[in-house]
Parts: C-alpha cells; structure tokens; sequence
C-alpha cells in the first residue's frame, strides 16, 4: 500500500511540527511491514508530502500505535487545514525501489 498524507502547517508551529515529524518518520520507518518513508517540503511554502510504502495491511495496524496517535494529535494544533490523505493498493508481486 503506498499512503500519500498532505500537510500545510501553521508558520509559528514549524519548528514544532518538524520534531514531531521526525520522531514519527524514525519510528514508523523501523516498525515490520514499513518499507519506506519519505518526505517532500514544497518549497516557500509550509506544505509537506509524507509518502508511505507498507506491506498488506501493516498500515491499518499501524494507525494504532501510540507514536502514530500522539503525531495526529500534534497535528491538530499544528496543521492550517485537515491533513489529506490518499491510498492506493499496489499489486502484490511489485517491487518497490
């Protein structure tokens, strides 16, 4: 499954949001079923892209761990508007480089 999740940020929550983000990316990017985590900053804009590559359905499980709940919660005080996220199902069989 790939997880596209959009966030636009509040300026004077910056700083904040990026060591939550950090920590989320570090932790979520060791756990079983991650194959990979990636982030995109839009440049002078306060808009990031969290790209997610899970195994099956690692994902849903994942959404259940405690460093993903406490990053939603950050969120909340942190993002201008809702996060946007979308999901796609990838063929079993691919390869993910």
């Amino acid at each position: 499954m790939i997880v596209q999740r959009q966030m636009s940020v509040i300026a004077e929550e910056l700083e904040q949001f990026r060591f939550a983000l950090k920590q989320y990316v570090d932790t979520a990017s060791s756990q079983d079923g991650c194959l990979h985590v990636s982030i995109q900053k839009i440049s002078r804009e306060s808009r990031f892209i969290i790209y997610e590559f899970w195994e099956n359905n690692a994902w849903n499980s994942h959404l259940q761990t405690n460093y993903s709940k406490i990053f939603q919660r950050i969120n909340v005080d942190c993002l201008k508007t809702p996060e946007h996220i979308t999901t796609m199902l990838v063929p079993g069989n691919s390869c993910i480089l």
